[in-house]
């Protein structure tokens, strides 16, 4: 037995391997969608074009982009 490792604590390294990979990717894929919703309240608020929408759907947008990224930024744990 000497130098062999049990197969369940191979198969539980994995897991916790395989669960922080997952955890890593969520994270990219949250801070790559904050960006994009960060880009997309500039344009809003601040891009000539943005600022030509229709107010009623522009405010709509605004509000719903604002409310997105706090929501992001909690999960991500920035402020």
């Amino acid at each position: 037995m000497d130098g062999e490792v049990s197969r369940a604590f191979v198969k539980e390294q994995d897991a916790e391997l395989t669960s922080f990979r997952d955890d890593e990717e969520h994270v990219k894929k949250m801070t790559e969608w904050l960006r994009l919703q960060e880009k997309k309240l500039d344009f809003l608020l601040n891009d000539p074009k943005g600022q030509a929408v229709a107010p009623e759907k522009r405010e709509k947008w605004i509000k719903e982009s604002q409310e997105t990224i706090a929501k992001a930024k909690a999960e991500l744990g920035k402020s």
